[in-house]
């Protein structure tokens, strides 16, 4: 039984269960399958040495979908970030070091694909005519399938620390390039916007973090991935064109727009 709600997110709610568990109870709306999947990631991943909560078992609640995770104590990296934003530098390393490690391992394609999701993101992406979607599925097609354990969804609130490091959410789980799953870190740490009412000082200490946590993280992991800078960069135009399906301000998306367009002028010149 449930007992009180210690967490929530834009998909689900987390709620005490028991000794040493936590339910993560879905919405209303979010598909079965949806949860299914993160729990069928979610243990892929723990089976293979991860650090990521254990998954027990699935379980209906008064009519919604959940999954029942061992319990982390610990804060998220991103709460750690604005409590102390001049450790920077030291969680952006971490971090990059917790994503080259994941993307060692194999990961079979019963786990989906990379490019099969981003082929879905990018048909759905609103604010794009048709033959822009052509143009970056083109493109796509271009780059490297990869064959290795992708989070899909990787950024300092799916970091949890309580004196060992953790990941959590992994319902965009995929195979694919490593690569293309650091470019999508990239984008979610550069990009956002701050909203208007932000008082300026506080939007500088923002602007600064998140520079700050892409160039130490990218400096990371290239260093450890002995990748380049442009094997990365290939990956963000459908990336950034894919990530417009998701709950995002508005701002925001025309901001990725704007990206979006800018790489692709860059392709028809090249």
């Amino acid at each position: 039984m449930k007992g009180k709600r210690i967490g929530e997110g834009r998909t689900a709610e987390i709620w005490e269960y028991g000794a040493r568990k936590v339910l993560k109870l879905y919405r209303e709306g979010i598909p079965l399958d949806h949860v299914t999947r993160e729990y069928k990631i979610s243990l892929f991943a723990h089976a293979r040495g991860i650090r990521t909560p254990q998954p027990f078992e699935l379980a209906e609640v008064e009519g919604r979908n959940g999954i029942v995770f061992q319990q982390i104590e610990g804060a998220s990296l991103l709460a750690l970030l604005g409590k102390s934003p001049w450790k920077v530098g030291q969680y952006a390393r971490k971090l990059a070091k917790l994503h080259y490690d994941l993307h060692t391992l194999e990961a079979g394609d019963d786990l989906g694909l990379q490019k099969e999701r981003l082929k879905w993101g990018i048909h759905e992406a609103p604010l794009l005519n048709e033959s822009e979607k052509q143009a970056i599925l083109s493109y796509l097609d271009t780059l490297p399938v990869g064959g290795k354990l992708c989070h899909g969804d990787f950024h300092p609130d799916n970091i949890l620390m309580d004196g060992q490091v953790w990941i959590i959410d992994w319902m965009t789980g995929v195979a694919g390039d490593p690569a293309g799953d650091a470019a999508r870190s990239v984008v979610m740490f550069s990009m956002g916007v701050v909203p208007e009412a932000t008082p300026g000082i506080v939007k500088l200490v923002i602007g600064f973090i998140r520079k700050r946590l892409t160039k130490e993280y990218l400096r990371e992991y290239l260093k450890l991935s002995g990748q380049t800078s442009e094997e990365i960069e290939r990956w963000i135009l459908p990336v950034a064109a894919a990530r417009l399906t998701e709950w995002l301000p508005m701002a925001e998306k025309e901001q990725l727009v704007q990206e979006i367009r800018k790489r692709l002028a860059t392709l028809t010149t090249d």
